[in-house]
C-alpha cells in the first residue's frame, strides 16, 4: 500500500505522519524504503515529491510493499487522478489562525529578519492563510470527508483518532494500551528528543534548533496574536472571500515563486 500523509504546511501533518508510522509497527507491517529518485532530499520525510508521485505509481509495487509519504501536495492533476485501493489519502486540518502563528515561529526560526507578528502577517502570514484555506477547499473538494482529520480530535480525542486511521487502513482495533504508546512515542517531547537525537528526518533542512519546529500544539493560541482586523480578515477568507489584489499577489509571491525555482 501507499500512504500519503497529506497536509498544508504547519497542519499537523508531521504529526499524523508520525502515528501512521506507530500504527504499522504497532501492526508489524514493514515500511519499505522508497527509492531515492523519488525525492528531492534523502534527508526528509517526504520520500516521494509530487512531481514524481505518478512515476511512483506507475513504476512501483507499491500493493505488495508498503510505503509512506509525508507531503504538502496541492496540484489540479494530483487532486483529480483516480486513485486504487491500496493508494490511502489523509489530510490534517487546523484552525487556520492557530497553523498561521506556527507558521510565523517557523520563519522566525528559519530566517534572522522575520521580526514581528505584526508585520509578518502584513507581508506573508494574510498570504498563507489563503493558501490554507484554499487548499482545504481543493483537498476536501477531490476526496471528501472521510479522509480529514481534525487537529483538535487528534489532540483531544487521540483515541478515537487511532482507531479511525486503522479502520480505513483495515487494520484490527488497538488496544488502549497499545494506543497509548503510541501517544507516548508521538508527544511533542518525543519528537523532540528523536530530531535531537538524530534519529528524526522532520524539518531537515532547518539548520539550528530543529528540535524547537515540533511546538506545543496549543489550540487557541492565535488569541495571544491577532488583533481584531486581522481575526475579522480571516473569517473573510474562510468565506472564501478574498480581494482580487491579495489573489494576485499570492500567485506572484508564492505560486509563481514554486513554477520558477521548482519548489516542492
Amino acid at each position: 500500500m501507499l500512504i500519503i500523509c497529506n497536509g498544508v504546511f504547519k497542519s499537523g501533518s508531521s504529526w499524523l505522519h508520525a502515528v501512521v508510522i506507530e500504527i504499522l509497527r504497532m501492526n508489524n507491517i514493514p515500511i519499505d524504503k522508497v527509492p531515492r529518485k523519488y525525492t528531492n532530499n534523502v534527508n526528509s520525510p517526504t520520500t516521494i515529491i509530487e512531481s514524481k508521485l505518478f512515476d511512483f505509481i506507475d513504476n512501483e509495487d507499491y500493493r505488495t510493499k508498503n510505503y509512506i509519504t509525508k507531503s504538502h501536495y496541492y496540484l489540479a492533476q494530483t487532486m483529480q487522478r483516480d486513485y486504487d485501493y491500496d493508494t490511502y489519502f489523509f489530510f490534517v486540518e487546523r484552525d487556520v489562525r492557530d497553523a498561521i502563528v506556527s507558521h510565523y515561529y517557523h520563519l522566525k526560526r528559519k530566517y534572522f529578519f522575520i521580526k514581528g507578528f505584526k508585520l509578518y502577517y502584513l507581508c506573508i502570514g494574510r498570504l498563507k492563510a489563503y493558501e490554507i484555506l484554499n487548499f482545504n477547499r481543493r483537498y476536501r473538494t477531490a476526496f471528501g470527508r472521510h479522509s480529514f482529520f481534525n487537529y483538535s480530535d487528534m489532540k483531544y480525542d487521540f483515541e478515537s483518532f487511532v482507531t479511525a486511521i486503522s479502520s480505513v487502513l483495515g487494520l484490527r482495533p488497538l488496544t488502549k494500551e497499545e494506543i497509548s504508546v503510541i501517544k507516548s512515542n508521538t508527544s511533542i517531547t518525543n519528537m523532540r528528543k528523536e530530531i535531537l537525537a538524530g534519529k528524526s528526518k522532520y524539518y531537515s533542512t532547518v539548520e539550528r534548533d530543529r528540535h524547537s519546529l515540533i511546538r506545543k500544539g496549543q489550540i487557541g493560541d492565535w488569541v495571544n496574536y491577532f488583533n481584531k482586523s486581522q481575526n475579522e480578515a480571516i473569517k473573510q477568507l474562510e468565506e472564501d472571500k478574498s480581494s482580487f489584489f491579495l489573489r494576485m499577489i499570492y500567485f506572484f509571491f508564492f505560486t509563481l515563486r514554486r513554477r520558477i525555482f521548482r519548489i516542492e
